[in-house]
């Protein structure tokens, strides 16, 4: 009995000078962050400035004529279209992300302690998480351990739906060229809200996970970027995110980069 007590206690011991070194460890890299974000404001603020003066950059060889605006508008979760949201969660493969509560407590804060370790856990907090730090990259931090400590301050302030419209609004693909809404006109040449179910599954493979920009550019393997945005549009059939006559009818469709001239 008394060797059971002394186990006990060096493990509570044991346990208790882990918590500690790692809370020293978490609150030193949080101090040794190349910026600082306490808010959705402070996050707003330095994406909309590294967006803007990247596309300013690319302003200054253009005539007066060929400019364009330069203004980054506050990621907004309903100027997405529905479609397109259910396509980015699914290839991110949670699905069932707005169908489940935002991760908190301690299953929060195990996935972040495994993602130091570069340890990805199931579940929708995972999506939660890779959000969080996409951002966290945009803003200018790296590195396993500081990517996971700014995801964490970003998960604080930002909504499930936040995370998700911050994410495909500051997404940069070139110089210039960032959200969305600016690939859409880029690649397929129609505005995001006037993209179909099977154009929306066609511009899904341009941008993360897939990032297949350049082949839906060059629209060159037209049989292999079919047969990938039907793919696309099967899982999206089967995981109850679209409608099965919706699905059939965006897979009889022809790619609309075909239509496109460069």
């Amino acid at each position: 009995m008394r060797a059971l007590r002394s186990l006990v206690l060096i493990t509570l011991l044991l346990a208790s000078l882990l918590f500690v070194i790692g809370a020293g460890w978490w609150l030193y890299v949080g101090s040794t962050l190349p910026v600082q974000v306490e808010s959705e404001l402070d996050l707003r603020t330095l994406l909309k400035q590294s967006i803007e003066s990247d596309r300013q950059s690319a302003q200054l060889n253009k005539r007066p004529a060929e400019r364009e605006k330069v203004d980054w508008p506050t990621p907004d979760f309903s100027r997405l279209p529905k479609n397109l949201v259910a396509l980015y969660i699914m290839s991110w493969q949670c699905p069932t992300y707005f169908q489940t509560p935002r991760e908190e407590g301690w299953p929060w804060t195990k996935r972040l302690l495994n993602a130091a370790r570069s340890v990805a856990l199931p579940g929708d907090g995972a999506c939660e998480f890779a959000f969080a730090q996409r951002l966290a990259m945009r803003i200018g931090v790296s590195g396993t351990g500081s990517t996971a400590v700014m995801a964490d301050r970003i998960h604080r302030f930002l909504k499930k739906d936040q995370l998700v419209a911050y994410d495909l609004h500051s997404m940069q693909f070139a110089q210039a060229l960032t959200g969305v809404e600016a690939a859409s006109r880029y690649l397929l040449q129609k505005e995001l809200v006037e993209l179909s179910l099977a154009e929306l599954a066609e511009l899904q493979l341009a941008i993360p996970p897939w990032d297949q920009i350049n082949e839906v550019y060059e629209c060159s393997a037209v049989g292999l970027l079919r047969q990938a945005r039907n793919r696309l549009l099967l899982d999206l059939g089967n995981a109850g995110l679209a409608a099965e006559d919706a699905v059939k009818s965006a897979m009889a469709q022809p790619l609309r980069c075909s239509a496109v001239k460069r």
